[in-house]
């Protein structure tokens, strides 16, 4: 059996309203209610911190204590989505995209062909 190569697109974050920062690749989460990002990501911008919550792992084992951040974040090059509120992961080493980014987008995902995109 082989196991299919998970989704994803490229991804860069940014202040909003400034150009972004590097190049990433964004795991897509459909199952994920929030954006992640890496603190370390956050951090070399220089962002403040927007507010704190709790949040839930995919286990609902315990509740920890994050950080939201708001971005700009930009994939494909082309497509900017303005004042994102995203969580600073400290357990994970790339951007995943979560449900309130993914609703924002109409999504293709085509397992024969693995190969995901949007519809700009």
């Amino acid at each position: 059996m082989m196991i299919p190569v998970a989704p994803v697109f490229p991804a860069s974050i940014a202040i909003p309203g400034e150009s972004p920062t590097g190049n990433e690749i964004a795991l897509i989460d459909t199952g994920a209610d929030g954006t992640f990002v890496p603190p370390a990501l956050l951090e070399e911008m220089d962002l403040p911190i927007a507010y704190a919550t709790n949040v839930r792992s995919h286990l609902g084992d315990a509740l920890y204590r994050v950080s939201i951040h708001t971005v700009d974040l930009i994939l494909f090059d082309s497509i900017r989505l303005p004042g994102i509120e995203v969580v600073a992961d400290d357990w994970g080493d790339r951007i995943i995209l979560g449900r309130n980014v993914l609703n924002l987008l109409e999504l293709y995902l085509n397992g024969p062909t693995r190969t995901a995109g949007v519809q700009e």
